[in-house]
Formats: C-alpha cells, sequence, structure tokens
C-alpha cells in the first residue's frame, strides 16, 4: 500500500520546499568545496621546499599536519627542520596554535618528521629522523595542543634515540597504555628497527631489555615503511624486504611473533622489478590490509594486498589476496597510505601521473577487493594543483566520513604543504514532495530545539540519517524500536535538513523525502 508523505509545516515552510525540488547531494569523492580553496589548501613556511608526510584529526575536528621544511644552502646541501601546522575545521590555520597556527623545530642541522599520533590527553607525538652530525637517529618530539613542545617529555619535548647507522621512525603509535611505539629502518636502512618509549620519553626496558628492537642481520634487507598495533598488543611493521612487500609481526614485549607466516615474517613476492609497502592497516575482523605500488620495469601500479590473521594471503579477497590497480595515463602510481572505513571500504591515496604533472590519486575498493564505482563512478579521484607535481603522504578520516589526505605541491617556485578534503556520501537526489510514497510525521515543523519524529510503521533497530542542504551528514541515531523518536537539535545550525531512516544497511523507501527546518 502507498502512502503519502505528512509534514506538519506552516504554508511559509511549504513554499520553500516546493522552490527547492531538486538537491543533489555530494558525489562520493568529490571536493568538498567548504574546504579551504573548494576543497584544496597549501601553506608555505617561506622556505623553498615544504612537504607534508602526514594528517591526524583532533577530537574537536582539526586537522594535523606534520612533515620538513627545507633550505637549500649551495653545493648541493640543505638544511631542514621539523614543520607542523593546525587547520580548522574549514581548512583556515588555526591561529590559537602557536599564534600563526605553524610550528617549526630544530634539532640540529637536518631533521624530518614523518608521523603523527595523538594521546588521550591531547598532546600530540611526532616521528622522524635528526642527524647528529655523523648519522641519521630516531626522533620523537611532543608537543602541548597549543604547539609548544611539552617539557615533561625528556625535559625539552624532544628525544633522540641512536639504532644502528643511519635510521629514521618512519611511524609512530600509542599502545592502549599510552607507552609510545615508534617504529622504522636502521643500518642504513637495511634492516626494520623499533623503539619503545614511557610516557617521560624515556626508553622501555621491558621492550627486548633495552628498549629497541632490530630485525636479526640474516633476515636479509628490510625496510619498515609503516606500522599498526593489534587489539591484542602485538606489532605490525609493513615495508619491504629485497624489493617484495614485508610484514612483520613482534610480541608485545619485542620478541617476533614465531606464529605469524615464517617466523614472525611474511614476504610477498608480486612480479615487479621491486614491491613495496607503505602502509598497514587492521580490519574490525582482524585482518591485515597493506597498500603500496608494485614497478613492472615501465610503470608503477597501486598495489592492495589482505592477510589473514595468520599471516597467509586472503583468498577471498580478489581470489588472490592482491590486487593491482593501473592509475594514471602515463607512469603510474604509488599508494602510500591506507584507510578502512567503518562499512569495510577500503581507501588508498598516493600519486599517479598523467603525462605532464604527478597528481593527487584516491581509490576506493570494496572488501572483496573490487573497485568500488560509486567513488566517482569509477572508484578513482585525480585531484591537480595547478601545473605542478603534487603527492599525497597522508590520509585521516573524521568522523563524519569525510577524506583529508595531506602532501605537497609544486607551484611553480616552491613545493608547499597541500591538504585536500573529499565528500564520502552517496550521489543521492532529492525529488520533489509529490513523488513521495511513504508516511512520517515530524512535529512541530519548523522547531528551535527538540522535534518527534512519527513513522506509520514499526521500526526495529533502525537509524535515522540527517542530511544538511550541501548533502553531508551531520546527525546519526542508531537503535531506533517504534514509530516515534525525539530529535534534539544539539548543536545543529538553523537550516533546511533531511531525514533518511535505515533498516540494516538499507534505506526505508520514501523516508529520505522527508524535510525539516531547524529555527533560532
Amino acid at each position: 500500500m502507498k502512502h503519502k508523505l505528512i509534514l506538519t509545516s506552516t504554508a511559509f515552510i511549504l513554499g520553500a520546499l516546493l522552490a527547492i525540488p531538486h538537491v543533489t547531494f555530494a558525489q562520493a569523492g568529490s571536493l568538498d568545496l567548504s574546504f579551504g580553496d573548494d576543497g584544496m589548501v597549501t601553506t608555505s613556511f617561506g622556505e623553498e621546499t615544504q612537504i607534508a608526510r602526514a594528517v591526524a584529526i583532533q577530537d574537536d575536528g582539526k586537522i594535523l599536519v606534520a612533515g620538513a621544511i627545507m633550505d637549500f644552502i649551495g653545493s648541493g646541501t640543505y638544511e631542514s627542520d621539523f614543520a607542523l601546522s593546525r587547520y580548522d575545521t574549514d581548512g583556515n590555520l588555526d591561529n590559537t596554535f602557536d599564534n600563526d597556527g605553524k610550528v617549526t623545530t630544530s634539532i640540529g642541522t637536518y631533521c624530518v618528521g614523518y608521523s603523527l599520533a595523538l594521546q588521550s590527553d591531547g598532546k600530540i607525538v611526532l616521528s622522524g629522523s635528526a642527524w647528529d652530525g655523523t648519522k641519521d637517529d630516531f626522533a620523537l618530539l611532543r608537543y602541548h595542543m597549543n604547539g609548544s613542545l611539552d617539557s615533561t617529555f625528556d625535559t625539552d619535548g624532544m628525544v633522540t634515540t641512536p639504532m644502528n647507522g643511519n635510521s629514521a621512525g618512519y611511524a609512530v603509535a600509542i599502545q592502549s597504555d599510552g607507552k609510545i611505539v615508534v617504529a622504522g629502518s636502521c643500518r642504513n636502512r637495511m634492516s626494520i628497527a623499533l623503539a619503545r618509549y614511557n610516557l617521560n620519553g624515556s626508553l622501555d626496558t621491558t621492550f627486548d631489555n633495552d628498549g629497541k628492537v632490530m630485525t636479526p642481520a640474516d633476515a636479509g634487507y628490510f625496510r619498515g615503511n609503516a606500522m599498526a598495533i593489534q587489539p591484542d598488543g602485538k606489532i605490525l611493521v609493513a615495508g619491504s624486504a629485497s624489493e617484495m612487500f614485508a610484514l612483520v609481526r613482534f610480541n608485545i614485549n619485542g620478541s617476533l611473533d614465531t606464529t605469524f607466516g615464517s617466523g614472525g615474517i611474511v614476504t610477498t613476492f608480486i612480479g615487479g622489478l621491486w614491491d613495496r609497502a607503505y602502509s598497514v592497516a587492521i580490519q574490525s575482523d582482524g585482518k591485515i590490509v597493506m597498500s603500496g605500488l608494485v614497478w613492472d620495469g615501465t610503470k608503477e601500479d597501486f598495489a592492495l594486498l589482505r592477510y589473514q590473521m595468520n599471516g597467509s594471503l586472503d583468498s577471498t579477497f580478489d581470489a588472490d589476496g592482491v590486487v593491482i590497480t593501473p592509475v594514471g595515463n602515463y607512469h603510474g602510481g604509488e599508494g602510500h597510505s591506507l584507510a578502512i572505513q567503518p562499512d569495510g571500504s577500503i581507501l588508498v591515496a598516493g600519486g599517479s601521473q598523467n603525462g605532464s604533472h604527478d597528481d593527487f590519486t584516491i581509490v576506493r575498493y570494496t572488501n572483496n577487493g573490487s573497485l568500488d564505482t560509486t567513488f566517482d563512478s569509477d572508484g578513482i579521484v585525480y585531484t591537480s594543483f595547478g601545473t605542478g607535481d603534487s603527492f599525497i603522504h597522508s590520509m585521516a578520516l573524521q568522523s563524519d566520513g569525510k577524506i583529508v589526505v595531506a602532501g605537497e605541491a609544486y607551484n611553480g617556485s616552491e613545493t608547499d604543504f597541500a591538504l585536500a578534503r573529499y565528500n564520502n556520501t552517496s550521489s543521492l537526489g532529492i525529488s520533489n514532495a509529490n513523488s513521495q510514497t511513504a508516511e512520517i510525521k515530524i512535529f512541530p515543523n519548523p522547531f528551535s530545539d527538540l522535534a518527534t519524529f512519527q513513522s506509520d510503521i514499526v521500526l526495529k533497530e533502525a537509524s535515522l540519517i540527517i542530511y544538511n542542504l550541501y548533502g553531508e551528514k551531520v546527525k546519526l541515531i542508531n537503535n531506533i524500536n517504534g514509530q516515534t523518536v525525539d530529535f534534539h537539535r544539539d548543536n545543529l545550525p538553523a537550516g533546511l535538513y533531511f531525514l533518511q531512516v535505515n533498516q540494516g544497511n538499507n534505506p526505508v523507501s520514501g523516508f529520505f523525502q522527508a524535510r525539516f527546518i531547524i529555527t533560532d
């Protein structure tokens, strides 16, 4: 039986609704035009080269980006500093962060930031490398939320740790007990290296006796680029081994986990002249996903692999556990960052060449490894920052699902920090009220604080999803049972909104068309 949508409203509101019979929701993968300049932001620290290597989202929605700034001083030499910037949710630099939104920190003449992590108290942890005059060491810094160095962390907010030869901390993560783990490479980038620190910055001697772990010399060529900590505390490090994908799992005490792969180590040869992993993530079911590149001697392609918890390739993922995706139309690309959405979809971000320059590139896959064609119609999004090269090094998901990426963009004279934010909703249309077929009452409408939504069918474990006029999901209420639900405005601004009701993962027919207005 068909039902007619019933809205309790004034003639003024009906007129306003009829005046906008069609509303197109933002395409998943489209740039978020409310962010920066049409979805993109660039930031200069005043040097010739600024490269963003990491991005993280604070609980309040502000965006942190870290990397390095470099100043070339002649004769092929240069100096560099750690660089950190923070942005408001609209992409503007946050002036409450060290007065101008930007912080630089020097350790010696050459230092680079590679990875960010946020403590539960909001303090900011940055890992990288620092030159001590003869070699690079692990470097770890901690900042207060206002951008100042935290003097309770090794007295000055900075810790350097010699590993074995040239070394760099490419990844940092916070354990559930607050201890800080840094993963990277040592022995001139030839071995995987780990270090674990106490909250005060001292090395944790319960971790392999001295706080440091390096892969055995007979383990072959290893480079650790990324890290993830399992819920049970075991540590996964992803990278490359003799030009193959490599994945290593350590027990919580720093020893190799011999239940994983061969003695704790898994290597996967895809078939290229070199295969390299740059990112790793853990699905909610415990399966492990790793992204990177495969190079066949002519071009580079995005590579995505999924493993079972024991380290074996997952044959339910594109039949053999391996997905290769050509991107760009010239040289191909590299999948440098990885994120898993709550619905299981997998995002890989990096860069690809279009024949004249590199572009920001994002690919979305379904949970089975196929390209997700609801993401920009073919599963792949390219973004150019003018006519110069641009490349994504890191990606993070906001609480509303929007995708934030950070990297670098060349503007013709210098390379700047570059950010972009993308919508992550489906492309949906709102048609005229005359074509709607389900009954839902909203009263009062308009309202300023509280309204009641009443359906003509009994809902079971349903979800109520609210979108604003731009197609952005702004509120979610789960576990609805019955036929009525009280809707509190909370912090939603005044304006026009649209209602969708889901039973499980599927929209209830007709309910998406409901509209209401919040007033001040």
